[in-house]
């Protein structure tokens, strides 16, 4: 067991610590947009490899999982649904975690009835007056997950500064304030199945440290000269990109996605996704088809191979999109000639 990586000196002890505050993830993650624990079915889509691997927890409806496999889970996928998600064990101590845990409850309390269950629709931002309570908590999600997820780097230096921040080290506002953060809520409307429409995941895109919070966006910098607009598919607008990034502000300004454009957000992510998808299988069918026959595959032999990924019932054994499956059709397409 290794040493904590907040406090740096007792031992990490603490198992199934959230880097991603289980509160606010949960109803995106769950099938039915419950609060409930452990009924998650997700999906890993790494923007450092072109697969995507679902998974499911504990609680997870055999309905669900069946839908999403095509056919009843294997008992490896069931030893591997113990596992909690966005969550790691003895990376921290249990004394660090009561101080995670306060600085939750506090925002989850005084700042988290103002956004969700209420409907923005023509209303661009909302300003808090809590600076402090609001900065400490979404800083505290992106200096866990710069510890926790490797997929998600930032500056060596910010993630001491997080770090003493959170200890309460150097804790002072303007400190606090002096961390480029912007912070885009999705506003959320109708049932509570509407959340599962929301993404929980982790980005790096040019100079932008992006953080999917389900309702929330989460982008930090590491100095205000490197925060640089990006779309990212909609969410962001070069003419208020800036005003939304917080740095030494009086109040601290949110801006708000109405619900028709969350969705739209959404669908053009999804379809950036996709299409970088479909481009990884035809490009790598085609590489190894020439390897194989010396001679580029016909376009109507890759047209087929795409839908047979995408549509047919064939090697469902394994999950619908995962690189196991992949790589079985992919040889059986290579020995058409």
């Amino acid at each position: 067991m290794g040493t904590c990586e907040l406090c740096r000196e007792r031992p990490a002890n603490k198992k199934n610590t959230h880097y991603l505050t289980d509160g606010i993830i949960r109803s995106c993650l769950n099938e039915d947009g419950s609060n409930a624990r452990e009924k998650a079915m997700m999906f890993n889509i790494s923007w450092n490899e072109d697969s995507i691997e679902a998974k499911f927890q504990r609680s997870t409806s055999t309905d669900a999982i069946a839908r999403t496999y095509g056919r009843e889970a294997k008992e490896e996928e069931i030893d591997e649904a113990k596992n909690v998600p966005f969550s790691v064990d003895y990376v921290f101590c249990s004394e660090c975690e009561d101080i995670f845990t306060e600085i939750e409850n506090k925002f989850i309390k005084d700042i988290l009835p103002q956004l969700r269950g209420k409907d923005f629709t023509g209303r661009p931002e909302i300003t808090l007056d809590d600076t402090f309570t609001v900065r400490k908590f979404f800083l505290l999600q992106v200096y866990r997950t710069a510890i926790c997820d490797p997929d998600y780097q930032i500056d060596n230096a910010l993630v001491e500064k997080l770090r003493e921040i959170i200890l309460g080290i150097n804790n002072d506002i303007e400190t606090l304030k002096s961390i480029p953060l912007n912070i885009t809520y999705l506003n959320t409307v109708g049932a509570d199945y509407e959340y599962t429409k929301n993404t929980v995941g982790v980005a790096v895109i040019e100079n932008n440290k992006l953080i999917l919070f389900n309702d929330f966006v989460i982008q930090v910098f590491d100095d205000i000269k490197n925060a640089s607009f990006v779309d990212l598919w909609g969410i962001n607008d070069r003419r208020d990109f800036k005003y939304f990034t917080n740095y030494c502000e009086e109040r601290f300004r949110v801006k708000i996605l109405d619900n028709k454009q969350r969705l739209q957000a959404w669908d053009n992510y999804h379809k950036e996704r996709a299409n970088k998808q479909v481009n990884f299988y035809r490009r790598t069918f085609a590489v190894s088809y020439i390897k194989q026959h010396h001679r580029p595959p016909a376009p109507g032999l890759v047209r087929t191979f795409i839908d047979a990924i995408i549509n047919s019932d064939e090697f469902n054994n394994e999950p619908r999109y995962s690189t196991a499956r992949f790589k079985k059709l992919q040889e059986k397409y290579l020995q058409v000639k």
